[in-house]
């Protein structure tokens, strides 16, 4: 990084909560992409436009990216939100109130993905980017085993027989619905081993 832009980032920390936590000589790649985007063409005027093209020389923000991380559903989504990982580890997170920039996508994933016991698909698709594969099964181990214990005390199913019971009912839902039902955890697996007892004691 070109020295003369340390005094300049180091005013920008000084005004943007988002960079609060960094060091203007020691910016992750995800920090530094959100400065370039953010304050190059300052609207706010407050740069000098030499400080502008300073901050241009800045990596282009697809230079440094290694993966963006979108929720599914396609055009017409209102989600807009996004997960920027970059090729340092670094994550930018962009929703549709707030930005958030984290130096290790890990420690996102552990202070922030992991208590809450519960995925979105978009944070499975993070959380398997970067070799966290066995915390995604750990959600859905935590789906299976709700979902087997409401099929046992409800139905009488043998715990060992849930998983073919889910297999089956689940066809019904279409593979994105039913990964979003699995990535719900504890909760998820309660409420459809409940919808699934419902219709089953109908039927028997």
């Amino acid at each position: 990084m070109n020295p003369r832009l340390i005094p300049i980032i180091e005013r920008i920390i000084a005004r943007d909560t988002i960079l609060s936590s960094f060091h203007a000589d020691n910016l992750p790649q995800a920090a530094l992409a959100y400065v370039r985007q953010h304050y190059l063409n300052d609207n706010f005027l407050w740069l000098t436009p030499d400080e502008q093209n300073l901050i241009e020389e800045l990596p282009p923000f697809a230079d440094n990216l290694s993966e963006s991380i979108r929720p599914g559903g396609g055009i017409g989504n209102p989600d807009s939100s996004v997960y920027h990982l970059f090729d340092d580890g670094s994550l930018w997170l962009k929703t549709n109130a707030y930005s958030s920039i984290w130096a290790d996508a890990t420690d996102y994933a552990v202070e922030i993905l992991l208590p809450r016991m519960t995925l979105s698909r978009m944070d499975a698709q993070l959380l398997r980017a970067i070799e966290m594969d066995d915390a995604v099964e750990s959600v859905r181990a935590d789906f299976y085993s709700s979902f087997a214990q409401i099929l046992n005390r409800d139905c009488g199913i043998p715990y060992c027989d849930a998983r073919e019971h889910w297999n089956a009912y689940s066809r019904q839902l279409g593979d994105g619905a039913r990964e979003e039902a699995e990535l719900g955890g504890s909760e998820s697996g309660r409420k459809e081993g409940i919808r699934f007892a419902s219709e089953y004691t109908i039927n028997a």
